[in-house]
């Protein structure tokens, strides 16, 4: 808070600065209690951002005056949902975690903020209250605070990110102790919304490009294999007075009728496509009401149709167009090709097709690898059969530690009462569902480290039952006594990485360590060491851990976890009513079992993986089409060349591999030349990947096979069909 003060005071490069932290509050009286997500902002958040209230006001500086934050402004959502809709909601008094609060405003259906990179909670604000500065909050210790800004006129983020690193160098050298290595970063609002869907949205925006480009080529070679067979119409419309340009107009007619046709095919499959899409989507990756199919979706469709059906049909116009009328009359009709130059083009269009494909299908390739590598990590605990809820408890009424930590004795005795719970505890941050608490600390008998230098660990708050509920396993030691979780009897337990980072080539049993988390931290000793759990990501290393009990760290929000004889979701309703049979106000949230929590790690991962897998799989079918089709069509037109090859003593086995291997020979020139744009393109794929090389061998191998094996089945059809011509029937189309 004390920077961002600094921030806002010293800063020109904007005309406004907010912040904002998020909070659960416990919203009773109104029926069923219910935990609302919200957010305490400063009260210029909802002017900075151009946002008015629907019904009521938005804040005002007055409402932040020391007192005075006993007002809430709420979301359309909630107002629909607990307050029926009614107008008469503004000037209500709610009681909010056992404190009343007066209802001032209803925020627009389209208001809609929420960054989840900086989330606390995870979901959607539904309520906000005025942020009320103290003085205690101009002492510069700990750091959970986000800030948004409105750049002045004429100033760019490249500008203000400039002066802000100007301001933090200042405030690291004033407040060396607490500001060291720390600096601000500006980041365009849109890109923070974004966030992590970014990369995968251009990444399926190249796939669907890929495949558009994939369909295009195909279309205009098998144009251009009709147009050789149609060699001859085009010379007798010539000779009855036809001029070149009214024979590619006719050409080019035909092919927008076609492109045409097809676009609005594919926007009735968009309708049930889209439907479909957004139905498979992870859990807030996108605002599904604002996803569909809407007049700019047809307005880019029309163009897009338009302008495929002129461009990819404009070569096989003009191929078809250029007649020379003696040769053209003369020549049979079932005996030509057609002319060089048009077969040079198909050739290219195969290859182009074929390395397209490849491209598309090795990118599918590294991302399925990448999630499977994924899916095998160790989490360091066992998900499964484990039932959670969130209970937060209000300060108003549980306002000393000893109650608190009553309470959850209580919650978690009463759940191991439930027929079918084999195990239950609590836990301060479950595993991906919660941040969770960071800070700095010492190491007793060792020097304190230089400011910027800290010893960093994360801290979780457990009792006795926790490592035991998710089966992590004991390195060393042992785990807390019952005695040690419901007194301060200053011990820890720490994770593997803790012992591989600060206490290598020793043991760290026995040894104390000051943990800053409160006012006055002291010493605790070590006691354990248990294996290494992930908490917020299957990637990267795992951070130092520190386990502490609830009476040396007592958090009054909670996550209870049960470990279940039978499946954990039979069991939420009678968790519910334990909570309540202890404290009828209290609301539950967050009742969901950790495969989920986990699951919802990788639903991104998993989604983009799904995707463009199905876009490769269309790609693949649409070059085994596109090369199926134009080799049919050569053997068609080449019957009689293959009806005189076999009458001068070729064998049918001669024509299967003349054709097999004419066709494969385009097939591996486009290989060759998708594995080089793939090599460049497929490195905008690094960032998404998971312990695989964006230039993965294996990959590529594979995917070049499996493209070649797909072609050769594509060739083998047409050339079966061409081994089986009989010579006499052949030669007397001439």
């Amino acid at each position: 808070p004390a920077n961002f003060l600094d921030w806002r005071d010293q800063a020109k490069s904007f005309d406004a600065m907010a912040a904002f932290v998020d909070q659960r509050y416990n919203l009773t009286g109104l029926g069923e209690p219910e935990e609302i997500p919200s957010q305490v902002a400063t009260p210029n958040l909802f002017e900075l951002l151009g946002a008015n209230a629907a019904l009521g006001r938005t804040f005002t500086p007055a409402d932040a005056a020391e007192g005075r934050e006993d007002v809430a402004v709420i979301s359309h959502s909630l107002w629909q949902r607990r307050f029926s809709g009614s107008p008469d909601v503004i000037d209500r008094v709610v009681t909010l975690s056992g404190n009343p609060v007066t209802i001032i405003g209803v925020m627009p259906p389209d208001f809609k903020w929420f960054v989840k990179e900086n989330s606390l909670t995870g979901k959607p604000a539904e309520l906000w209250k005025p942020w009320v500065f103290t003085e205690e909050m101009r002492v510069r210790r700990g750091r959970y605070m986000s800030a948004v800004a409105r750049l002045a006129p004429g100033v760019s983020p490249v500008e203000a990110q400039a002066e802000m690193d100007g301001i933090a160098a200042r405030l690291e050298k004033q407040y060396f102790d607490f500001n060291a290595g720390w600096g601000a970063s500006v980041v365009p609002l849109r890109d923070q919304l974004a966030g992590e869907i970014k990369p995968a949205l251009l990444v399926l925006l190249g796939a669907v490009g890929f495949v558009l480009l994939i369909s295009c080529v195909n279309v205009a070679s098998l144009l251009l294999a009709r147009a050789a067979g149609r060699h001859k119409e085009m010379a007798v419309r010539s000779a009855m007075g036809a001029g070149r340009r009214r024979i590619i107009r006719q050409l080019l007619t035909e092919s927008l009728l076609l492109a045409l046709l097809g676009g609005v095919f594919g926007l009735l499959l968009a309708r049930w496509g889209v439907e479909a899409l957004v139905a498979m989507s992870p859990a807030n990756l996108i605002d599904a009401e604002q996803v569909g199919v809407n007049p700019l979706v047809l307005g880019f469709t029309l163009t897009v149709s338009l302008l495929t059906g002129i461009l990819f049909g404009l070569a096989p116009a003009l191929e078809a167009s250029r007649v020379r009328l003696s040769d053209t009359l003369k020549e049979s009709s079932r005996g030509t090709a057609g002319s060089s130059r048009g077969r040079r083009i198909r050739d290219a269009l195969v290859v182009a097709e074929v390395g397209l494909a490849l491209v598309l299908l090795v990118g599918a390739g590294l991302m399925a690898r990448s999630f499977l590598r994924l899916s095998g990590v160790d989490p360091g605990f066992d998900a499964e059969n484990v039932l959670t809820l969130r209970v937060i408890l209000p300060p108003a009424k549980y306002s000393e530690d000893a109650k608190i930590v009553a309470f959850f004795r209580e919650a978690v005795g009463s759940m191991k009462t439930l027929p079918g719970v084999s195990s239950a505890s609590a836990v301060s941050a479950l595993p991906f569902a919660d941040l969770g608490a960071a800070t700095s600390f010492t190491i007793e008998g060792r020097p304190v480290p230089a400011p910027g230098e800290e010893f960093v660990t994360d801290v979780r708050v457990v009792d006795e039952e926790y490592f035991r509920t998710l089966n992590m396993r004991l390195v060393a030691g042992r785990t807390f006594t019952v005695q040690e979780a419901m007194e301060d009897r200053k011990v820890a337990v720490v994770n593997e990485a803790m012992a591989r980072t600060y206490f290598s080539g020793e043991s760290p049993l026995g040894k104390r360590i000051v943990v800053n988390m409160k006012d006055d931290p002291e010493p605790t000793e070590i006691i354990g060491v248990v294996g290494d759990a992930r908490y917020s990501s299957l990637e990267g290393e795992v951070r130092p851990m520190v386990y502490w009990t609830p009476p040396q760290l007592t958090y009054s929000s909670m996550m209870i976890v049960l470990r279940t004889s039978v499946p954990p979701e039979s069991l939420a309703d009678a968790a519910r009513r334990e909570i309540l049979s202890i404290d009828k106000e209290q609301p539950v949230s967050d009742v969901r079992t950790l495969e989920s929590w986990l699951g919802e790690s990788m639903a991104r991962s998993r989604f983009g993986t799904l995707l463009l897998g199905g876009f490769a799989g269309l790609a693949l079918v649409l070059a085994a089409i596109g090369i199926y089709g134009v080799m049919s069509h050569s053997v068609v037109q080449r019957q009689n060349e293959i009806g005189v090859r076999m009458a001068l003593g070729a064998q049918a086995r001669d024509v299967l591999l003349l054709v097999i291997r004419q066709g494969l020979l385009l097939v591996i020139v486009g290989v060759a030349l998708g594995l080089l744009g793939a090599l460049a393109l497929t490195r905008v794929l690094s960032s998404l990947l998971y312990e695989v090389s964006a230039t993965d061998p294996m990959t590529f191998a594979g995917i070049a096979l499996l493209l070649l094996l797909v072609s050769a089945i594509a060739c083998y059809i047409p050339a079966r069909r061409a081994a089986r011509v009989d010579p006499l029937i052949a030669i007397r189309y001439d």
